[in-house]
């Protein structure tokens, strides 16, 4: 049985690294840790500051050219996001960490064989392993009015009336979110339990908004791709960051356009057992 770890840089270039020629010997992958704040001899808060975690990695292969082009490979993949200021994602099945690659230290090789260890140091300002589930909410036209469970790649429920929709969420905590409704739509409400995510703004064909729980950030994207921060356009009188509970949710909104639903799962380490594969 081998873990399905590997790393993606924020181009999208991903490296296995427990396939050959990459094979992961010791990790801190699955170590947390909170650090409390105390007041007056009392635990009052907690959080986690920068994190990083330890690895070592063997790169070995069948040629010296493959060896050589393993090396550098490895190198330029997690070099790029240093570069870039803009994380990568460790992966562990399908639970990400943003992380950067920040040192690699070389031992355990020498002249005419093709094997290395690399000890490497990943660092993270984020150090939450997430999984993320995607919801679709299509226009309310192209859905039928029948009771029917419709199964895709996530599968929730259509109720009868074509503006309540229904939901299971799977996690232990409250969850953060991405919200993205598209044009065009006046002003554009979607109910989710008992709270409201209201926006008073117009969104024209080919535009949408994301509201951003975890930065706390609306945005506009335009058609021709320019961003307009919309913070200010949002309902006062309910949270439109309010992270999201889990369990059975109803969510509700006029059907006359388009939105999608990322929830995000935290958690300080991975979840263990989804994340095994056979080689």
């Amino acid at each position: 049985m081998y873990f399905d770890i590997y790393y993606k840089n924020h181009l999208g270039n991903a490296i296995s690294l427990v396939r050959e020629p990459y094979r992961l010997q010791t990790a801190e992958l699955f170590d947390y840790s909170w650090e409390p704040y105390t007041e007056s001899g009392y635990i009052t808060d907690f959080s986690k500051e920068i994190v990083k975690k330890s690895a070592t990695l063997t790169i070995s292969a069948g040629t010296e050219q493959e060896y050589i082009d393993a090396i550098n490979k490895f190198y330029e993949v997690t070099e790029l996001d240093i570069l870039n200021m803009n994380p990568g994602r460790l992966y562990i099945g399908n639970q990400y960490m943003e992380c950067y690659i920040i040192s690699s230290s070389k031992t355990e090789w020498e002249y005419g064989i093709e094997q290395m260890d690399i000890d490497i140091i990943f660092a993270t300002d984020y150090p939450n392993w997430v999984e993320e589930t995607v919801y679709e909410f299509e226009m309310a036209e192209a859905i039928s009015t029948d009771n029917k469970v419709y199964v895709g790649r996530y599968a929730y429920r259509y109720a009868n009336g074509l503006t309540n929709k229904e939901v299971v969420i799977d996690h232990f905590y409250e969850m953060n979110f991405l919200m993205r409704i598209y044009g065009p739509v006046v002003n554009p409400l979607v109910t989710i339990g008992n709270n409201q995510y209201l926006v008073y703004i117009v969104l024209d064909s080919g535009e949408y908004i994301e509201i951003d729980s975890r930065n706390g950030t609306i945005i506009k994207r335009k058609s021709n791709g320019d961003v307009v921060n919309a913070f200010n356009n949002r309902s006062k009188e309910y949270d439109v960051f309010k992270r999201i509970d889990p369990g059975r949710k109803k969510i509700n909104w006029s059907g006359k356009f388009k939105f999608d639903l990322v929830l995000y799962a935290e958690r300080s380490e991975p979840k263990w057992g989804k994340f095994l594969t056979k080689n």
